[in-house]
Parts: structure tokens; C-alpha cells; sequence
């Protein structure tokens, strides 16, 4: 277990919103048999400035029956098959755009892209039942990045938020719960908005209903959160619920083929019910109660982690794949839409050794996809992979992720790197002209790693540099580090 004090410090979600950041101690098993992994640690991102106005819930009548116990724990859960081609790499932007970066970004191979800007319902609809407004400029904005990534074959998360005042009073935010007498408005609006934007020339597929949720609801305007109830038992969940069963019927009317996601969870830390702490984790288990696991298409999540975690795993996967087992929802494609190394002042050489680590590990946990936070701006504790002054300019982050890409693309995932010595974690896949083990240690140290025998070896470090290796008779004796190195035996 891990002691950690907490600090205030900067968000930035378009704008920088005041935050206070608790970084919460937990014992939390890792997601994948891992002779390496220890107790993990997690980091709490929770509003320094909140408000507790929520009107009293009505608790409906639940339609989900857990099974006996308590509430879910992270550990081994029901994981989907792998799918056949890597298509994990994704990337959060501050702006889509090639003055930020862009085409560079398409040249490391990113499948995923998000962008910090959002269909925002108060820019299109400021009064209710009025002419929806298309042709602000924050909408002109936003419709040049879907037309790019659109032209340039990405997958493109669409955030939508940012409610008109008229729909969430009695708050006086738009980042809060939205009135219920005002869900088929909001229905109304996603309607039409994807009618226009599923479309050509935008060709958006992936819709997501505001990012962060399960944060407390604000007292001023934010860019996440807004849902969260502290005096509810389910911490606004059912509320979130009842709003995505109005909405989720009429986005599958206006077009079928797009996918909803849930918005992305926060999850600061695991509920714990014998000290009642992480209530906050109770919000999905409220979303499941509401009857809403048909809802929604994709579960996605965020995870951060400070420069000295270096060694720490996710586990999110893990608990909130238990979670919907728990609640006998079959399991839901999931995303990780926001990770990253944060650092003050930066740490270039660790982010960049922690870039190979999570899109190893994000195949391994068979997600859709994990984005970095954020490719061109420091302003969320010098996360960039690139100048922010000069995107032109790649930092050793941009680099592991070429390498990640160029090695991990078009593999399979085929299990864990066993018998290792403590503090290795390493995975092996299954590519066309052979086989590739990832590794690292938290410490230098020896390790060996069997091969056939007759096979050819190439060894390549986080950055592509060629290592020495060689294959005594099917095995390799190698360094292991705190940076990634590939090992292709074909």
C-alpha cells in the first residue's frame, strides 16, 4: 500500500477548471497474471468547488438482479475474445488540426482520435424549442475536425455536453443533471444532431453522452462531470439512467449504425462497503439499476496515473468488468479515452516508456481502444508527445509511439509473459511472420525468454534502436528495463 498526500493543481478540458486532485491509497490486484505487478495505487480527479443541491432521486423499481454478495472487487472477470487486428492506438487532441500537429499524428499510425471540443446543446439550442443553431462558430470549429477525421479514416469520439440553462434548473450550471422534464428535448436535440452529423460529409459514428459523469455536480460551468449525487446511495447513476433510456432509443432511430457510449467514468477509486468510501463508484451500479445496461453500446473510462506510478496497472477493466457481471449484464466493449503519465515539471523518458506499456496492456485487456491525454498541449501536467509551441517537434512520447504502433499493430493477443523474475510484466502476440513478446521491469535486471529454437530473433528497444540479442538454442538472455524492448521471433 501506498501513502500519497493530495495537492491542487489545473484541469484542463477545453479550458482549465480549479481541481482538487486526491490521490487515494488501495491494494488493487492486476488486471492479467503478472509475476511483476504489486499493489496498485490509484488517482482520485475530483472538483475543488462543488455543489450538493441535488433534488431528492426517485428510486425506481430495480430491473437488474445482482447476484448474492457484496459489492464487486477488482480481480480476474469474463474478458471477450481478442479481436484479430490491433487497432487500440488513439490519441486526445487539444484541436484537430494540422497547424496542431495532425499529420504527423496520422504518420504514427493513430486508429482512435477525441478532441477536446464538444457539441455543446447550449451553442445549437439556447432557447428552448427554438431554431437549432448550426452555423456558430464553435460548431463550424468542431465540424472541421470531424471532416478531417472522417477524410482521413479515424475513428472519431464526438463529445456531447455542456446543457442550456434552461435544462438543468433548478442548477445554475450547465455541467449538471438535466432536468427529466426536459430528457425528450435533449433526445430531440441528439436526434437531429445525428441525423446531420452520422452523414456525409462528417460520417460520425461514435457518439458519447458527456465525459465524466460520475464527478460531483459543479457549481459553475465545467467541462466533465456533472451527475454526481453525494447524497444519493447510487451517486446519481439512476438519474444518468433514466436520462440515457429517453435519449438512446431516439440516436438508433435518427441512424442504427452509430454507437453510444456511456459517458466516460471517472472511477476515482473502488467502492468499499464496509467503510462506505468510493461512492462515487456506485454510479454505474445506478446507471445498471435504472435499466439502462441496453443504453448504451461502449463503456468507457479514464485512468491516470503520476510519474512515480510508473509501475502501476490499470484496474478498472478488471472491476468494472466484475461490476457488470455482478449485475449479469453480459460484457460491453470498453474504452480507455484518456490516460496518461502526468508529471510537474514534465518527464519526457518515463511518459515515453509508459506509452509502449499501455497499448501493450490495452490489448491484452481486449479494449477497443486507449487514447493519450494530450498529444499537443502541457496544460494537464506536460502530458504533450509534442512541442506544444512547435508541434512540428516530437518529444521521445511521439517516438515509443511510432514504435508501439509499428510493432503492435495486426497482433493478437496470446497471454502473459510467465516465469519471470519480480518486477517484470511483459505479454506475448501473435503476428503473420511470427511471434512478439513485450517486456519491462521496474528495475535493470537479467531475464530469459524462451523461443523455438530455430527461430530468427530481432530485438528493438521503446525507441527502435536495435539490441543485441541472439538465440542459444531457443533461449534469450536479455536486460530487462524500465523501457519496453520488443522481441520478434519469426
Amino acid at each position: 500500500m501506498h501513502n500519497v498526500q493530495s495537492l491542487d493543481t489545473g484541469r484542463l478540458r477545453g479550458r482549465m477548471v480549479l481541481c482538487a486532485w486526491w490521490l487515494v491509497a488501495a491494494v488493487i490486484p492486476a488486471a492479467a497474471p503478472v509475476a511483476s505487478q504489486s499493489a496498485l495505487e490509484h488517482k482520485s480527479y475530483m472538483p475543488l468547488v462543488m455543489a450538493d443541491l441535488a433534488p431528492a432521486q426517485p428510486t425506481p423499481t430495480p430491473q437488474l438482479t445482482p447476484t448474492p454478495g457484496p459489492s464487486p472487487t477488482p480481480g480476474p472477470s469474463p474478458t471477450p475474445q481478442p479481436s484479430q487486428e490491433a487497432t487500440v492506438f488513439g490519441m486526445v487532441m487539444n484541436s484537430i488540426a494540422p497547424e496542431r500537429g495532425f499529420d504527423n499524428l496520422l504518420a504514427a499510425g493513430v486508429t482512435w482520435i477525441r478532441s477536446n471540443n464538444a457539441l455543446m446543446w447550449r451553442d445549437v439550442e439556447p432557447v428552448e424549442g427554438a431554431a437549432y443553431q448550426w452555423n456558430t462558430p464553435a460548431m463550424q470549429r468542431i465540424e472541421q475536425e470531424m471532416i478531417r477525421a472522417s477524410q482521413s479514416g479515424l475513428k472519431f469520439i464526438l463529445i456531447v455536453r455542456g446543457s442550456p440553462r434552461w435544462a438543468t434548473t433548478p442548477y445554475q450550471a450547465d455541467c449538471a443533471p438535466i432536468n427529466p422534464t426536459k430528457y425528450a428535448r435533449f433526445a430531440a436535440f441528439l436526434a437531429a444532431a445525428v441525423a446531420r452529423y452520422s452523414q456525409p460529409p462528417y460520417n460520425v459514428v461514435y457518439w458519447q453522452i458527456g465525459n465524466e459523469p460520475d464527478a460531483y455536480i459543479f457549481s459553475k460551468d465545467s467541462g466533465y462531470g456533472c451527475w454526481g449525487v453525494r447524497s444519493d446511495p447510487y451517486y446519481g447513476g439512476r438519474a444518468y439512467g433514466d436520462m440515457l433510456k429517453v435519449v438512446y432509443p431516439a440516436i438508433k432511430a435518427a441512424n442504427p449504425a452509430v454507437q453510444v457510449l456511456h459517458g466516460s467514468l471517472l472511477l476515482d477509486r473502488p467502492y468499499n462497503p464496509q467503510t462506505g468510501s468510493g461512492l462515487s463508484a456506485r454510479f454505474l451500479e445506478g446507471v445498471l439499476l435504472a435499466g439502462a445496461a441496453d443504453s448504451f453500446d461502449i463503456l468507457p473510462y479514464n485512468a491516470y496515473y503520476w510519474g512515480y506510478d510508473l509501475n502501476s496497472a490499470d484496474w478498472k477493466t478488471p472491476y468494472l468488468r466484475n461490476l457488470l457481471a455482478t449485475y449479469n449484464v453480459p460484457p460491453k466493449p470498453m474504452l480507455m479515452t484518456e490516460t496518461g503519465l502526468l508529471c510537474d515539471p514534465g518527464c519526457p523518458k518515463l511518459q515515453a516508456y509508459a506509452v509502449g506499456r499501455y497499448y501493450a496492456r490495452a490489448l491484452s485487456y481486449n479494449l477497443l481502444g486507449t487514447m493519450w491525454y494530450i498529444y499537443d498541449s502541457d496544460q494537464f501536467h506536460n502530458t504533450a508527445m509534442v512541442e506544444p509551441q512547435d508541434p512540428s517537434v516530437p518529444r521521445p512520447a511521439y517516438v515509443a509511439y511510432r514504435q508501439a504502433v509499428t510493432q503492435l499493430k495486426g497482433a493478437s493477443y496470446l497471454g502473459p509473459l510467465e516465469g519471470q523474475p519480480a518486477g517484470v510484466e511483459g505479454y506475448r502476440f501473435a503476428r503473420p511472420e511470427g511471434t512478439l513478446t513485450v517486456f519491462w521491469s521496474s528495475k535493470p535486471q537479467p531475464i530469459t525468454i524462451s523461443v523455438d529454437a530455430g527461430a530468427v530473433v530481432a530485438c528493438t528497444a521503446w525507441d527502435s534502436a536495435p539490441l543485441p540479442c541472439t538465440n542459444d538454442a531457443g533461449t534469450l538472455a536479455l536486460t530487462a528495463d524500465l523501457g519496453p524492448m520488443y522481441v520478434m521471433a519469426k
